[in-house]
């Protein structure tokens, strides 16, 4: 397989070939790329050429986590499926919006299909989503309801991130029903979802006998959860639950709790199920997780896309894919095709 690396910020480039071993259904490994590179990948034909289809480009604040993941397989795995390439831009982070900006306006440079995006702040990108669908490309929410604050997406796949933060409530209540205390790997600093998902769970336990202690952001990366939730730990040793934005911040907060011993004393509670999770809930130190189906909806908004860009017109627009609530119960019996990728498969 070939595939072109391009630093965008400079202009330069350069071609190599490599083997790659195809994982799941004829799909070559991303290599994950920092910052404003961008990975051009020939998927699953063998060739350097673009699809049969064309491209489709892929804008993410960053390719980090199992939730990314899992959504990134869905993706260029169904693009495969319908004859795209695809090129994913990885801005680095929440706290490069910037770089966001600049991809998605290359990517209209490019001329894409179709661009699928991930805002790391919705308030940032009027301009340029504006620019695309002037320039007659599509722009897809892909985990996101939006992808801009002034100006709608064209079409989107995503889960609210406010009912998502309303069934995380739903699962302290049933884990405290007779109240207790809560401390908050709250989520990136900055990043609109995890803001929903805790501004929402927070309205959805007021007035209950569940009393938050402590609230805090950190980075998306497990390490920094674990060292929060320790700080947790030891700050608040009588604790009954810590909740995570997602399974960044809920395995870091598992093992945080796995580590002082206290698994199903301190419940885990948090967003998606990610293969580490779903580890820990067997383990006995994760207790209840609003899992996303995050491989569908990459896959519908590849769907959506190839529909937009073949000039069809959409039933609807926003598809909001459902959320299954997980827990030791029921954790054999859910259908984790749609939640997570194959073993093994990392972009």
């Amino acid at each position: 397989m070939m595939y072109r690396i391009s630093n965008q910020s400079t202009g330069e480039s350069h071609e190599r070939e490599e083997e790659m071993r195809s994982i799941g259904s004829n799909i070559g490994r991303l290599v994950a790329v920092p910052l404003a590179a961008a990975l051009v990948w020939a998927a699953g034909s063998g060739a350097s050429t673009a699809g049969e289809k064309g491209t489709l480009g892929v804008s993410m604040p960053t390719i980090q986590g199992p939730w990314y993941t899992a959504l990134l397989y869905g993706v260029t795995d169904e693009a495969t499926k319908l004859g795209y390439d695809t090129v994913i831009l990885d801005a680095g982070g929440y706290a490069h919006a910037d770089k966001q900006v600049t991809h998605v306006a290359n990517l209209t440079v490019q001329k894409v299909k179709a661009i699928l995006m991930d805002p790391a702040n919705p308030a940032s990108f009027d301009g340029v989503v504006g620019q695309a669908q002037a320039a007659g490309i599509p722009v897809i929410g892909t985990g996101s309801p939006i992808v801009a604050s002034d100006v709608a997406a064209d079409a989107a796949a995503s889960s609210s991130h406010c009912n998502i933060g309303k069934e995380l409530a739903v699962g302290a209540r049933i884990l405290l029903p007779n109240g207790g205390t809560i401390a908050a790997l709250a989520g990136p600093p900055g990043a609109f979802w995890s803001g929903d998902r805790w501004r929402c769970f927070k309205e959805a336990v007021a007035g209950s006998n569940i009393k938050i202690v402590a609230e805090q952001n950190s980075e998306q990366e497990i390490a920094g959860a674990l060292n929060l939730a320790n700080d947790f730990l030891q700050r608040y040793p009588d604790i009954d639950l810590l909740y995570g934005a997602d399974d960044t911040y809920g395995v870091g907060a598992a093992r945080a709790v796995q580590g002082a011993g206290k698994c199903g004393k301190v419940k885990v509670l948090f967003a998606v199920l990610g293969p580490a999770a779903e580890e820990l809930m067997r383990a006995g130190c994760v207790d209840y997780v609003v899992a996303q189906q995050t491989v569908l909806i990459g896959r519908i908004a590849v769907r959506l896309a190839d529909q937009l860009a073949s000039g069809k017109t959409l039933d609807k627009k926003l598809i909001e894919v459902d959320l299954i609530p997980v827990t030791i119960d029921n954790v054999d019996a859910i259908d984790k095709t749609k939640m997570q990728q194959p073993a093994g498969w990392k972009p």
